[in-house]
């Protein structure tokens, strides 16, 4: 991320595969991909917080659980960093004044 700041400072020469993954990985397909990755592990806990209140909130089956409850957290947890990298790495892309 460092060459990246120093190309756009112009410090470092361009470099083309750097060009090219900039302009592919931009602010907005980056936010995009992470709220529906955050959504979905949102949407996974949820599913498991309804599965035990169909329950009564009594005992529920660890398996089939945990299942829900493991993807839930990490998609939710990726979806949540990979929107601050996404606002980094957007920041690292602008030019000082």
């Amino acid at each position: 991320m460092s060459r990246k700041k120093a190309i756009t400072e112009g410090l470092l020469p361009a470099d083309p595969r750097m060009t090219r993954f900039f302009e592919v990985v931009n602010l907005e397909r980056g936010l995009l991909v992470s709220s529906i990755t955050l959504l979905i592990g949102l949407g996974l806990l949820l599913s498991a917080v309804n599965h035990w209140w169909v329950t009564g909130f009594g005992q529920l089956d660890y398996a089939q659980t945990m299942r829900l409850v493991v993807p839930g957290a990490t998609l939710t947890a990726l979806g949540f960093q990979a929107i601050l990298s996404s606002f980094f790495v957007s920041i690292l892309g602008m030019r000082r004044r």
